[in-house]
């Protein structure tokens, strides 16, 4: 909380001080982590025997998984539901003390409120990434980073008014979706059509496919070479898809080959890969005999990147997604 561009407080001391008193306060929860409880309604921050919350109603989506377009925060007026207040109580305050309880707690109790009756709420979202895998290099995405700037707040105190120019709440993380992206190679399966390639396990809760996969990635010519095509949004287009439901045993193919995709299973995320050039976004297929008249295709992707709105992951550098047998 240190960091912010002017503080005013003005106090009159209701013990008969002359009028003219003034006296600077802060309030520093710096290396305090963030918290929530209310289904995400209610941010707090605790330290010892003092809370600063907020609370946004859910519906107002202030926290949602969604990266912020270049310095355009989500902007929220505090009044009505939209509140920040701090509190500081006679002893150690828990979370309980400041998230619903079916019966509150007697102790603490709160000495001092402070009452923001005006401000705006500016949150901006990154994307918080692991590490590259040192096998595969595969970089998930892991998190969101909501960071909370509130621009000229006015607290009300039972001594006064207290004014921040800009005071900084803190950075609050949610968890991403996590994605499984467990692949085995036997469920790799080519349409009738021969047009889409997919893989999805009877009973899985995610599939990949390739739609208008470029026939000469398929051919039954066997090279000393792999054949290599590039991710496009017409040929060769690569997407994941996690679904909400697990998909029934049987219903693969239906699913995945039909001229749309069916919308059950509901989708709970979709991501789509990247264009490729040069070395990114690569499909490549080694193919070899596999006795008489059949042939077997191993399918790898190299430096694919996937896209959902403007998160992205990094699938790897090159990652065997299935083995086609063909005749």
């Amino acid at each position: 909380m240190k960091k912010f561009l002017g503080l005013l407080v003005f106090i009159v001391l209701l013990n008969g001080c002359d009028d003219g008193d003034v006296t600077v306060q802060t309030i520093n929860f710096d290396d305090v982590n963030a918290a929530s409880c209310n289904g995400g309604e209610l941010i707090y921050k605790l330290k010892g025997n003092e809370a600063l919350f907020m609370k946004i109603p859910a519906a107002l989506n202030a926290f949602e998984n969604i990266i912020s377009a270049a310095n355009t925060p989500k902007v929220f007026h505090i009044g009505g539901e939209i509140i920040v207040r701090y509190r500081a109580y006679s002893g150690t305050v828990a979370a309980n003390n400041i998230c619903p309880v079916e019966i509150p707690p007697i102790s603490p109790i709160a000495t001092i409120e402070w009452i923001a009756t005006a401000g705006d709420i500016e949150v901006t979202t990154t994307a918080v990434y692991s590490d590259p895998d040192a096998l595969t290099g595969r970089i998930k995405l892991e998190k969101y980073n909501h960071n909370i700037v509130i621009k000229n707040l006015r607290f009300a105190t039972n001594n006064g008014i207290v004014l921040y120019d800009k005071f900084i709440f803190g950075d609050y993380t949610t968890l991403a979706t996590p994605l499984p992206l467990g692949f085995l190679k036997e469920n790799m399966k080519l349409c009738p059509s021969g047009t889409t390639l997919y893989n999805a396990a009877d009973g899985g809760i995610e599939g990949i496919f390739i739609q208008n996969i470029d026939p000469a990635l398929l051919s039954i010519v066997v090279l000393n070479t792999p054949k290599i095509g590039y991710i496009s949004t017409t040929t060769n287009k690569l997407s994941y898809r996690l679904f909400t439901t697990a998909l029934q045993t049987g219903t693969n193919e239906s699913y995945f080959c039909g001229a749309t995709l069916p919308a059950t299973p509901a989708v709970n995320e979709e991501w789509l890969a990247d264009d490729g050039a040069g070395a990114t976004g690569i499909i490549e297929v080694t193919t070899t005999t596999n006795g008489p008249g059949s042939f077997l295709h191993t399918i790898k992707l190299k430096g694919v990147t996937f896209r959902k709105g403007t998160a992205t992951f990094y699938f790897g550098n090159s990652i065997t997604i299935g083995e086609l047998i063909t005749n």
